[in-house]
């Protein structure tokens, strides 16, 4: 793991974010694993519960993962009975996903795993305000 010395001027912020952003990915791998999930599968049921994204496509563009890979993780879900494959009506050639109520529950575990471990991990000894004022300058460097 990384120590993140962020009184270190000499790295670029390009690098500090990626340090961030791996830091985020071993925690959640880190939590997620007693509950028999990788930061990849949880990212994939967060993407169809609260971004109401069912096509393997849109799920792929939005998680930066090639159609292969993703072909691989549905299968994966839907052998452990977190989501299901269901025809799409519009589009006889894709299908539409859906959590299955297993897939519903674990989520709702993995969300209060994230709320209560993750979360004040990521964070460190950073206090509300400085916590708002981060997510702020993130979210103006978002195009």
């Amino acid at each position: 793991m990384h120590s993140l010395n962020t009184k270190s001027l000499g790295i670029p912020l390009g690098k500090l974010i990626g340090l961030v952003n791996l830091h985020k990915e071993q925690l959640l791998n880190q939590y997620l694993a007693p509950l028999g999930m990788s930061s990849a599968q949880f990212k994939v049921l967060v993407a169809i519960h609260y971004y109401e994204m069912n096509s393997p496509a849109e799920i792929c563009k939005y998680l930066n993962i090639n159609a292969g890979s993703m072909t691989r993780m549905v299968e994966r879900l839907v052998k452990k009975i977190l989501i299901e494959k269901q025809p799409n009506l519009e589009d006889k050639r894709s299908v539409l996903l859906n959590l299955t109520p297993t897939g519903e529950s674990l989520l709702t575990q993995c969300m209060d795993t994230m709320e209560n471990d993750v979360g004040p991990l990521l964070i460190g000894d950073l206090s509300p305000k400085e916590v708002d004022q981060l997510s702020q300058l993130l979210t103006r460097l978002l195009p």
